[in-house]
């Protein structure tokens, strides 16, 4: 839990994530809960924490924990705020 709590304060709710290029969403979908593969299907690079939470219907919290947990697993990444975003780790 002390983990999560590290990860937690790490981003934001302007925070920015996308899908790595290593990660094949195709074959992560039917290991996926439906929550949390809507969650994956969402993030294009663009989309802050904000914007998922409303999208989704769901807390900031509750999608940060699951963000913490794809960050773990590397199936996404932070975008650069170089790139034109208000991402990154804060």
């Amino acid at each position: 839990m002390a983990e999560f709590r590290i990860q937690e304060r790490s981003f934001g709710a302007s925070t920015v994530f996308r899908v790595t290029p290593e990660t094949t969403v195709a074959l992560l979908v039917n290991q996926l809960t439906r929550r949390d593969r809507w969650v994956l299907l969402l993030l294009d690079g663009r989309r802050t924490l904000a914007d998922l939470a409303r999208l989704t219907r769901r807390g900031e919290l509750d999608l940060a924990y699951t963000l913490a947990q794809f960050l773990r697993w590397g199936y996404i990444e932070w975008v650069d705020s170089a790139e034109g975003h208000s991402g990154g780790p804060m």
